[in-house]
This record gives structure tokens, sequence and C-alpha cells, in this order.
């Protein structure tokens, strides 16, 4: 009787084991491709139709923007930007600060920005390496990891144009000063 509830358990431990490796569970392999950008870049972003995609769908209108998020590698959605009103142009320049929805800068890693369009979603994987500490959790020198390895450009299909929109300093504090001259004429 031992020998069935041993060959039992047997059972349920190699199918669950079995089942778990079927599914995906576990973490989400990097990305093949990305962009990397460091915690003091913002990521300026666009949504491109190249010609090809004009005539690989057969119409002339252009894809509307109805917003973004920027997601964790695994799913978790870190931000979101929603375009109040109609849909906006293809034409927009979206950027996301690094902040997520907690008003922090999100923690260096894989990402992935999505631009939610009339046409469907269009996602493009980002690398954020932190750059104003020396030393990232157990591993120093995360910030030499900041190579690029651009995503090819899907022929007849929409992309994401990505560049560095805007640079602040690791100390956060930043003094700007706006001088206005007026020049007045004397009779």
């Amino acid at each position: 009787m031992r020998s069935i509830g041993s060959i039992a358990l047997l059972f349920v431990v190699v199918f669950s084991v079995v089942g778990a490796a079927q599914c995906g569970c576990g973490v989400p392999e990097p990305a093949n491709c990305y962009l990397a950008f460091k915690t003091t870049e913002t990521i300026a972003f666009k949504l491109i139709a190249p010609v090809d995609y004009f005539e690989m769908h057969g119409t002339t209108v252009s894809p509307r923007i109805f917003g973004w998020r920027a997601e964790t590698w695994d799913g978790n959605v870190v931000r979101t930007v929603m375009f109040p009103g109609e849909p906006r142009s293809r034409l927009e320049i979206m950027e996301w600060d690094l902040y997520g929805e907690d008003g922090v800068i999100v923690a260096p890693g894989e990402y992935r920005i999505v631009v939610m369009s009339t046409d469907g979603e269009v996602s493009y994987p980002v690398r954020i390496v932190e750059v104003c500490r020396t030393c990232c959790g157990c591993f120093c020198g995360y910030a030499a990891l900041a190579c690029d390895v651009p995503c090819c450009i899907p022929f007849g299909e929409l992309y994401l144009d990505l560049w560095v929109g805007e640079t602040r300093r690791c100390s956060g504090l930043t003094i700007n000063l706006h001088f206005v001259f007026e020049c007045a004429t004397t009779p």
C-alpha cells in the first residue's frame, strides 16, 4: 500500500514539473534586440508608418494613436498615458521620463514601450541602465551594458522610432535661469 502511495506521489510530481515546463512559467527570456537608455535620460519616440505599410495594407489612411504604456519585460505595466478625446496623429512625439505611476524612476532592467494605435499595438524593447550609482545591486559596472542591439525594421508594418529626449543630472538638482531682454526704441 505504501508503494502505491509513493508511486502516485511520484506520478503527481513528475506531471507537475512537466506541466510547469510547458506553460512557459518562469522568467521570460531577455529581448534579443533593444535600445539602451541611461537612468538619466528620457526616451522620446514616435510611431512610424513607412510607405510599404500603406502598400501592404492597401490603405491611404494613416493610423492614429490612443496612448502608450511602458511595461516590464514580464508584462507588468509601470506607466500608462492615454490621450483624452480623439486619437492623435501618428506624427505625435511622445516621451517617457522613466518614471513609473508611483512617481519614482523605474529600476534598471528590460522594459517594453507599447504604442496603442487604431491598427493595433506596436512595441519596442528597451534596456534601462544605471549610471548614477557605481554599483547597482550586486553587480558593479552595469552601465557598461549600455550597448544597443537594434531591432530590424519590419517590412510593411508599423514600428517605433526611439531616441534620447533629454538628459538630467544624477543629483536631481537643476537650476534654470531665464533672461528676457526687451529692446525699446527711443523717439
